[in-house]
């Protein structure tokens, strides 16, 4: 009787772990093991980005390719004024690709790790293993849904992701705490463990020139911020250095801060230049801050803010809210 007993029990266990071994894997879990054997992937898509009224449109790539050093890169081409903003990172540090200015600016730093990218697969896989993330089972694929966090982007408050039935990706949206979409990217490729050429992570020497319409021209400067925390405008003048003539807009306040608009000239030849600080990836722009001053170049144009009392998320914010008024 003991006997038959213990078999039975043995049955039982085994029978238990059968069913917990014969079990289907979940989609966050399928997808972290995709991420683990996956070695290189290519993106593809349309991004838009809404401020407002205002909405941009953007052709996106993203490459990555994983090794020692692993390897990114992000083109973003404005569809409006025909420029492309390339970043990318490789074995001689981080760079960004300027071909409107006909400069390469190299960063030492972390990029992309550095701060979660709607763009990266890495960054999407962090959101499909959250807690707190919804996973629904739909007729044409698996639809993702979290609260979300990006310290560049404060606005984003929560994501859906739309995978296919191969976890390819097909579409992202993020939205604001009252649920209006600010950010869209439909990806017309999604290969994984794609075949990249051995030269797409390299910084360009030479870059090639694509013919660009520019919005802001000198006689449009200087451009005044929307967002000024508060503070007003105390003088507005401008000065000529090294040939260039640079707007200079002074606000005092509860924040004091400078700004300094810029025409900037392009060089005959392709310029390397080599940057201090930290750079800001803050999705459509790239601001380059060393701790009291950030920079962003936009449409030929050299945006600075200076300030001791502003930090690098304010200044980020005074910059866009000049360019918003720009595209109006």
């Amino acid at each position: 009787m003991k006997t038959k007993i213990i078999a039975g029990i043995g049955i039982a266990i085994l029978a238990v772990a059968l069913i917990f071994t014969m079990k289907p894997k979940s989609f966050s879990d399928e997808f972290a093991q995709t991420m683990k054997d996956m070695d290189s992937y290519i993106l593809q898509g349309n991004m838009e980005i809404t401020k407002g009224e205002d909405v941009k449109a953007y052709a996106l790539e993203v490459g990555y390719e994983k090794g020692e050093k692993d390897y990114f890169k992000v083109s973003l081409t404005d569809k409006e004024l025909n420029q492309e903003q390339i970043i990318l990172r490789n074995d001689a540090g981080v760079f960004v690709v300027t071909p409107s200015l006909n400069q390469v600016f190299k960063f030492e730093g972390d990029w992309p790790m550095n701060s979660p990218k709607p763009y990266l697969l890495q960054s999407i896989a962090d959101i499909v293993k959250q807690e707190n993330a919804t996973i629904k089972k739909q007729k044409d694929g698996t639809l993702v849904s979290a609260k979300v966090s990006y310290p560049n982007n404060k606005n984003f408050d929560h994501e859906d992701i739309m995978f296919d039935k191969n976890a390819k990706l097909k579409w992202l949206q993020i939205y604001n705490k009252d649920n209006t979409s600010e950010l869209k990217i439909v990806f017309t490729k999604c290969e994984y463990d794609a075949k990249i050429k051995k030269d797409y992570f390299k910084a360009p020497a030479v870059i090639e020139k694509k013919a660009s319409a520019s919005v802001i021209s000198e006689q449009d400067l200087p451009l005044y911020p929307v967002q000024v925390f508060s503070s007003e405008l105390k003088s507005a003048n401008q000065m000529k250095v090294n040939g260039e003539v640079k707007h200079v807009l002074e606000y005092h306040g509860d924040k004091n801060f400078t700004v300094v608009e810029t025409k900037k000239e392009v060089p005959k030849d392709t310029q390397t230049v080599i940057m201090p600080g930290e750079m800001i990836d803050a999705m459509d722009v790239v601001g380059f801050y060393d701790g009291n001053h950030m920079s962003v170049v936009y449409d030929g144009v050299e945006f600075s803010v200076f300030s001791d009392e502003l930090g690098p998320e304010e200044m980020m914010e005074v910059i866009n809210s000049m360019q918003v008024a720009v595209m109006k």
